[in-house]
């Protein structure tokens, strides 16, 4: 009979002076990715970099133990400006993990040539052809969105500018 691999997974987040914060120990990959999401929505209080969710193999030497399912780095999300933008460059995905945005980009699901991005808030979608171009649609909407002073009090009004902005669009 052979024995089953144990395996345990591990979050962590990288601080701008290098320093490493392991978030816990778990014996399942969704349980290390609760903790993480949890974690990073308090992202904008700290000075964070990167973080990852590593998978370790029990008893083993070396460094076939590990296998890193994730990297992303933290930037500021270009809707909201907040330090919240988790970008998973190998996925081609980023999501703001701030309550009050959630701005997100990722591959579409039927077109991998497409890059899908949108803000939730307004319910904002847009197809690009690439994650430049994505990154900075999400830019403009918050350019337009800071433009007109809107608060996280005033998602009523963001949505009205929009609905300006799309009918003067497309006259």
């Amino acid at each position: 009979m052979v024995d089953e691999m144990k395996r345990v997974f591990v979050p962590s987040v990288v601080e701008e002076d290098g320093g490493t914060l392991g978030l816990g120990c778990f014996s399942t990959e969704e349980v290390a990715w609760q903790v993480l999401r949890a974690f990073l929505k308090r992202s904008e209080e700290m000075l964070l970099t990167k973080c990852s969710v590593v998978m370790w193999d029990v008893d083993r030497v070396g460094e076939e133990a590990m296998t890193v399912l994730s990297t992303m780095e933290c930037k500021d999300c270009p809707v909201c400006s907040r330090r919240t933008f988790w970008i998973d460059l190998e996925n081609f995905s980023a999501l703001c993990h701030s309550s009050a945005c959630s701005a997100w980009i990722e591959e579409n699901t039927l077109n991998p040539e497409i890059i899908d991005c949108g803000w939730p808030t307004i319910r904002f979608l847009k197809q690009n052809k690439s994650i430049d171009e994505a990154v900075r649609e999400l830019y403009k909407l918050g350019d337009r969105l800071r433009a007109a002073g809107i608060s996280e009090q005033q998602k009523g009004s963001a949505e009205k500018m929009m609905d300006e902005h799309f009918a003067d669009n497309e006259d």
